[in-house]
């Protein structure tokens, strides 16, 4: 599902990958754009907008969370956020 064809190294099975192991599909419909992204550092993200601009609008947004997950300087917590302690 994840390994590009032989046509497209890029594009496996409605993904765009690449050799970091990165997976990601981007797409809209008129006045909507979305993305979802699994990077291959086990980092998980989705980007819902109710509005559809210029690409470079949304290049910009994609930018700002791969900053933050690239970022060095970042402490990301050990345990999992969602679970409640009741369980």
């Amino acid at each position: 599902m994840t390994t590009g064809s032989t046509a497209n190294t890029g594009y496996a099975c409605g993904w765009a990958v690449n050799i970091y192991n990165n997976w990601w599909h981007a797409g809209s419909l008129p006045g909507t754009a979305s993305e979802i992204v699994r990077t291959a550092k086990g980092f998980n993200w989705v980007i819902l907008r109710n509005t559809r601009t210029d690409k470079a609008f949304f290049n910009d947004l994609d930018g700002l969370l791969w900053k933050a997950v690239n970022n060095n300087k970042t402490s990301w917590p050990q345990q999992d956020l969602f679970l409640s302690e009741k369980q």
